[in-house]
């Protein structure tokens, strides 16, 4: 930890942090977009099927017993509550400055740990369920998933971090 204070403690490196970190908001916003985009609207549904509403939702329904339909509508919740966390974080990071955004750049931080995690853990469960046989395809699917809410995981702690070490004083812009 004292590394990386250390390394984020000139003016410098909090500018490049903070611009990284929002270039990072805005690249995987539009990632996201054109992913929608190209395969909700341009590509018919065989294809790109990766890439889609994750097809694995229909398995764990089965397994946990609930209808896909509504796994289905959580997904869709927690997309949007995704966006909308991350909107938050990219305008705090925008302005840490001013004290009112550094806390609510934290407190969607916060909330989107705990969010992106039980995520994580959702499409994870094929691999962490024992005695099921999934079919290789829905393997894959979580995997994709898994790897990207990592990431997203990750530039969260990341927002986190930045904005609770400007906070306490320890960096200023």
């Amino acid at each position: 930890m004292r590394k990386y204070i250390k390394i984020i403690n000139t003016a410098n490196n909090t500018d490049l942090y903070v611009k990284l970190l929002q270039g990072t908001y805005v690249f995987l916003f539009i990632i996201f977009l054109m992913n929608a985009f190209t395969v909700d609207i341009l590509v018919a549904p065989p294809a790109l099927a990766l890439l889609r509403v994750p097809s694995n939702l229909r398995a764990i329904g089965e397994i946990l017993n609930a209808p896909w339909t509504q796994g289905l509508r959580i997904y869709h919740i927690f997309l949007l509550v995704i966006a909308i966390l991350a909107s938050l974080n990219l305008l705090g990071l925008s302005h840490l400055d001013n004290p009112i955004w550094r806390t609510t750049c934290k407190i969607s931080s916060f909330f989107g740990f705990f969010i992106l995690w039980s995520i994580l853990i959702f499409f994870a469960l094929p691999f962490i369920l024992t005695g099921i046989k999934f079919d290789p395809t829905y393997l894959r699917i979580s995997l994709i998933y898994v790897s990207i809410t990592f990431i997203l995981l990750l530039v969260d702690i990341a927002t986190f971090a930045m904005a609770e070490e400007f906070h306490q004083g320890k960096i200023r812009k």
